[in-house]
């Protein structure tokens, strides 16, 4: 894992004043750091005075432009991550006691995993575990190379959002609310803004999102107890869980084994008088959408839900999914390509009515407080998940064109016979955009245990969505001796690659690299 580099001020005041006899090592170091794109410039806030102070003093005395002097420290500073120093001061702490700057860029570095200090303070590398001097720091960076790939590098997805996450945190905590308030009413107003929906409801987690949607049309008499919803047999069970926790009849339709998703051609067999509706699963990120299933819904009067979880920010044509269907059920799990840091969850929808039951069902059933309309529940989306989820929001699309990116490298690059690829049609088309958000990269393989072992010891993680097909799960041993072909040929031979916007190039040409010599 590369660390992260705080610099100590005199290291910084060194390239800044050009002080010799350092200026020529920390320049060395500097070109390091202005060559390499894995390489950030961390620096907590802690240190901003003293760099402003002792440039502008230093320059001013060599008669240097103040003019000058500001474009020489903007310069800088744009390079570098400035860190917020924490609040949580321990004065008992020995550096503390001696140094209390010292103290303070220990205490920032602190706040991100495998960081180190490079100083040139004597005293700061004798005091602190997390020091190093700037000889070592280029030796360091010239040998580090990155030898294992993670499937997901979370913090890595997070860190450059986290300015305005910081922000968004440090006003909830000073709002004073911390559920219902301001950030869960802007989120739901932006979110609903970008999907193409007049409503959005915040929810404590997908699975509740999609489990509410159910339960408000059961209490609005659209749908009764017994009643059968259509979904796909390959998919992840909550899905399915949302149905049958209302206590109506799901039922599985087998995927196109092309696409992963619901079979449009073979949905129509399956509709009966008690059929109410459809749950399409956008999985893996890819549209699920059909004109089949529209001409269905319409023909035969029933709902259509959308399991949005995997797809924020996707297209069928013109429209984003989770506004294509009745309603859609959205989950910003950490991991998801628009993820809280926690659970968190939304619906999706342009009926009023449904919108409002949705609500009040989340809310102990209740509109108004201590009037309780439905045997409700608890679960609403946070102020500090909304808080998080905002800034991420208006990234979302730049983070999933990314992943586009990685996805057609793969597509284009991987040619071993072993593998079968993803069916990618038009999804790299100008013209049909992000029908694909490539939250998942799925390949096929016989042996696919075998190749993950493989790929392991080379130092990729991959991981398998999903192992056990939800027929095949205790939850349901009802469905056990069921055989559903192309749903358990996919759950036997399916392997994710790592994806995310925070993907290394270098990252993208190993792991091509590495499948294209698996025999």
């Amino acid at each position: 894992m590369s660390s992260k580099y705080y610099w100590d001020t005199n290291v910084i005041l060194d390239i800044l004043l050009k002080r010799e006899p350092f200026y020529d090592k920390v320049s060395e170091l500097y070109k390091l750091f202005k060559v390499q794109n894995n390489l950030n410039i961390y620096i907590s806030s802690s240190q901003l005075h003293n760099i402003h102070f002792i440039v502008q003093r230093e320059n001013s005395k060599n008669k240097i432009d103040p003019a000058i002097t500001k474009k020489l420290i903007d310069t800088f500073l744009k390079k570098c991550d400035i860190v917020k120093t924490p609040a949580y001061i321990d004065s008992s702490n020995e550096l503390a006691i001696t140094d209390i700057e010292d103290y303070l860029i220990e205490l920032s570095a602190r706040t991100l995993k495998n960081s180190k200090i490079i100083t040139r303070d004597k005293k700061f590398l004798q005091q602190s575990n997390l020091t190093i001097t700037v000889d070592e720091a280029i030796s360091e960076i010239e040998e580090q190379e990155e030898k294992n790939i993670s499937f997901l590098n979370l913090e890595q997805v997070n860190l450059p959002h986290r300015i305005e996450i910081e922000k968004g945190i440090d006003r909830v905590l000073t709002s004073g609310w911390y559920l219902q308030g301001n950030e869960v009413n802007a989120f739901e107003k932006e979110y609903a803004k970008f999907i193409g929906t007049n409503y959005c409801i915040g929810v404590a987690n997908g699975l509740d999102a999609l489990r509410l949607i159910f339960r408000a049309y059961t209490e609005l008499g659209q749908i009764q107890e017994g009643d059968e919803i259509i979904v796909p047999a390959n998919t992840y069970i909550a899905s399915i869980l949302s149905i049958s926790d209302n206590n109506l009849k799901p039922v599985l339709v087998e995927p196109d084994i092309n696409t992963y998703n619901i079979d449009p051609s073979k949905v129509e067999d399956k509709i009966t008088s008690r059929t109410k509706g459809i749950m399409i699963v956008h999985l893996y990120g890819q549209n699920a959408m059909h004109p089949e299933i529209e001409r269905l819904v319409v023909k035969y009067n029933l709902k259509l839900i959308e399991d949005n979880a995997q797809a924020q920010g996707c297209y069928y044509g013109k429209k984003r999914t989770g506004c294509i269907g009745h309603a859609a059920g959205h989950s910003f799990y950490p991991g998801k390509n628009l993820g809280a840091l926690g659970d968190a969850g939304a619906v999706t929808t342009n009926d009023k009515q449904l919108a409002n039951t949705i609500r009040a069902i989340a809310n102990y059933g209740s509109s108004k407080k201590y009037i309780n309309d439905y045997k409700g529940l608890n679960s609403r989306l946070d102020e500090i998940q909304a808080a998080v989820l905002r800034p991420k929001l208006s990234e979302l699309d730049e983070d999933n064109n990314r992943r586009a990116e990685i996805a057609r490298f793969y597509t284009e690059n991987i040619i071993n016979p072993n593998i079968i690829l993803p069916v990618t049609k038009d999804f790299f088309q100008p013209s049909n955009p992000l029908s694909h958000v490539w939250h998942i990269y799925p390949i096929r393989c016989k042996q696919r245990d075998k190749l993950q072992q493989y790929l392991a010891d080379n130092g990729i993680q991959t991981l398998i969505h999903y192992p056990v097909p939800p027929h095949k799960q205790n939850a349901y041993k009802e469905w056990n001796n069921q055989h559903w072909p192309i749903t358990e040929k996919i759950h036997e031979e399916i392997l994710s690659l790592p994806i995310s916007p925070v993907m290394k190039l270098e990252e993208e040409h190993k792991i091509t690299e590495i499948i294209n010599h698996y025999e």
